[in-house]
């Protein structure tokens, strides 16, 4: 006798959350890149997301997105906007957010992209260390391991991802000789270090040359430094540039530095320099050293490992071994990376349920 057919099970309903990161678009940061980036991977596997923020729009901005962005201006429209969604995923631990959404009962992921401490500052009584602590109550995802041991417990860490639909290889040449620094221009990004690195270079290279990629308060700083050194004529200050932009320089220069004398979370730019197939030097600050993976040279902070180093890239030296290169970058693009997101978010809703 022939069994029944067994009945159609419905499938379960789509994720559905909102991801709230008080940068984003058009402010430019790693956080907002995160946000966006991990906004859009979401929704590429199938989750309902809705972004909030704290960031107005830009009167000129006719930016697109394939979710909804809601900005909001005080904490009416936050509350509305967390009540839409059983969960919150935050793009960094803003105490007053994240404590509205607890009272909402909301379920709460906390994703973690600093040690919410400041540079230079060693109080021990600080805002920082309290949303440390505040964090053991709550999911926590980190984006690198060293970020992870700021925090108390054991988070979740999963790296951060690059843009791979736009920082590829160039199939032309590229320039001899040449290095290039991305990000902005602030005494913890290290570019003084590095043109003090480059002019030293440059007494025994003179057929080198620099690119500066970036904007910001040391601007005229560098500008006069690299005067004062005499290599001038061998620097080109880029300014600020759209991520497309900064994408197809990389991939004309043969080096990317990464010159930071603050700890990094991790360090993104590391990793598109990588997939622009340029040879990259890190210092040894931070999460820079997971950015690389082994695929890339990390150095003191210091002028003269640092000049060493440029020297043996500007001979010929490599540290791009394939295919493990191949494989790692792999494993950083964006829906690769926003996967991980979506199996962590399903973990945690199980261990709630279990409990």
């Amino acid at each position: 006798m022939r069994q029944p057919e067994p009945p159609e099970v419905a499938p379960p309903p789509l994720p559905d959350l909102l991801i709230f990161s008080a940068p984003f678009h058009p402010a430019v940061g790693g956080m907002e890149r995160f946000a966006e980036d991990l906004a859009t991977g979401l929704t590429q596997l199938g989750y309902h997301v809705e972004l909030a923020t704290r960031t107005p729009a830009a009167a000129d901005d006719a930016s697109a997105f394939p979710y909804p962005v809601t900005r909001v201006a005080g904490w009416v429209e936050l509350a509305r906007a967390l009540l839409r969604h059983p969960l919150v995923v935050f793009v960094g631990l803003t105490f007053y957010d994240v404590l509205l959404a607890t009272l909402l009962r909301r379920r709460i992921v906390l994703t973690h992209h600093g040690p919410y401490a400041i540079y230079g500052d060693e109080r021990r009584f600080t805002a920082g260390n309290v949303k440390r602590w505040m964090s053991r109550f709550y999911h926590n995802i980190c984006v690198s391991e060293y970020l992870a041991g700021w925090l108390p417990g054991q988070p979740l860490v999963i790296h951060n991802g690059y843009r791979d639909d736009l920082f590829k290889p160039s199939s032309g040449a590229r320039r001899p000789g040449s290095f290039a620094f991305v990000g902005r221009l602030v005494t913890e990004k290290g570019a003084d270090l590095l043109l003090r690195s480059f002019a030293r270079l440059r007494a025994l290279r003179t057929d080198i040359h620099l690119t500066v990629i970036g904007d910001g308060p040391q601007y005229a700083m560098l500008v006069a430094l690299a005067a004062t050194l005499e290599c001038a004529e061998a620097v080109t200050f880029a300014g600020a540039q759209p991520a497309g932009a900064v994408a197809a320089m990389l991939a004309q220069q043969a080096c990317l530095v990464v010159p930071s004398i603050g700890d990094e979370p991790f360090g993104i730019v590391a990793l598109e320099g990588l997939a622009a197939g340029c040879e990259v030097i890190v210092t040894r600050r931070g999460g820079l050293p997971e950015a690389v993976g082994g695929f890339g040279w990390v150095v003191e902070p210091a002028v003269e490992p640092l000049c060493e180093t440029m020297l043996a890239v500007q001979a010929g030296a490599s540290r791009r071994s394939e295919p493990g290169l191949r494989l790692f970058l792999a494993d950083h693009q964006r829906k690769t990376v926003a996967r991980r997101y979506a199996e962590a978010i399903a973990g945690f809703a199980w261990q709630r349920r279990k409990r």
